[in-house]
């Protein structure tokens, strides 16, 4: 079982959309999914077709209760939704009014850690996705997580933030998570056809294919990507032989093939693949 954040620091790199169309492909296969919505815009749930701030409870909810106690897993399985065989533990605008009560909790960076991990004898995998910022929810997201798959932009500016993204996610191995490790960095928006998208590609690979998985599969650009979320589904299930979904197939494929060969891995390991240096 595993749990995945999918993050970058820079927004418009279609994070929500990567999370729901993995964990879509993921449910096709068989696996029992749930996604954790960390933005309090509610993008998720509304991509989804539901309206966020309607919701009766939310991951809010959960964790404004987890800071001051503790939380049932019955009441974190009040706060799911199920969707096209993806369950999903919605966020809305009442995220961003914990900020403060947050900065003040004891530790504070585990609050999250202590709800998802009471439902990871549910699910095989669990998907976070999270807010473009280094605030405390991101830093909840990321002490919850197993690994961490960066989605990136084929544009340079996009390049530069993931330095910066790297850089966290190893600040945070080191300080709160020793077992976080990095899954992989994946393209999307990509124009095969354009110099720009495909020298991005290439510096992405020259720079951290050493160190970091970066998955040969790119996701092209498209409308039918943003149109998904006028019919509140996945477009795996709407169009699965779009290249979009292909190209999403292809990837937790990919993952689920090398989930074993990550479990397996060992501190002492020496090929330098999928960590964090």
């Amino acid at each position: 079982m595993s749990v995945i954040s999918l993050v970058n620091l820079k927004g418009g790199v279609a994070k929500t959309v990567s999370t729901i169309n993995l964990a879509a492909a993921m449910a096709k296969e068989g696996k029992r999914i749930l996604i954790i919505d960390t933005d309090s815009q509610g993008n998720i749930a509304a991509a989804m077709g539901m309206q966020p701030d309607a919701l009766q409870y939310s991951l809010a909810h959960l964790m404004s209760k987890a800071i001051t106690g503790e939380v049932s897993k019955q009441e974190i399985a009040d706060c799911i939704v199920p969707r096209d065989g993806v369950d999903i533990l919605p966020s809305n605008s009442l995220l961003a009014t914990l900020d403060p009560a947050l900065m003040n909790a004891m530790c504070r960076e585990s609050i999250l850690k202590s709800i998802s991990d009471q439902m990871r004898d549910q699910y095989d995998y669990i998907f976070i996705d999270c807010p473009p910022s280094l605030g405390v929810i991101v830093k909840n997201a990321l002490v919850a997580s197993d690994f961490t798959l960066i989605p990136v932009e084929a544009h340079y500016l996009c390049f530069e933030s993931l330095r910066n993204m790297v850089d966290t996610i190893r600040l945070v191995k080191l300080k709160l998570n020793p077992g976080l490790e990095i899954a992989g960095i994946f393209l999307t928006m990509y124009q095969s056809r354009t110099n720009l998208s495909k020298e991005i590609r290439k510096l992405i690979k020259d720079t951290y294919g050493g160190s970091i998985r970066v998955f040969d599969d790119c996701i092209p650009y498209s409308i039918k990507a943003a149109e998904q979320t006028l019919h509140g589904k996945s477009i795996i299930d709407l169009e699965p032989n779009h290249p979009v979904a292909q190209g999403y197939i292809h990837i937790a494929k990919e993952l689920m093939a090398n989930d074993g060969e990550r479990s397996a891995c060992t501190e002492g390991r020496t090929d330098g693949k999928h960590s964090i240096r």
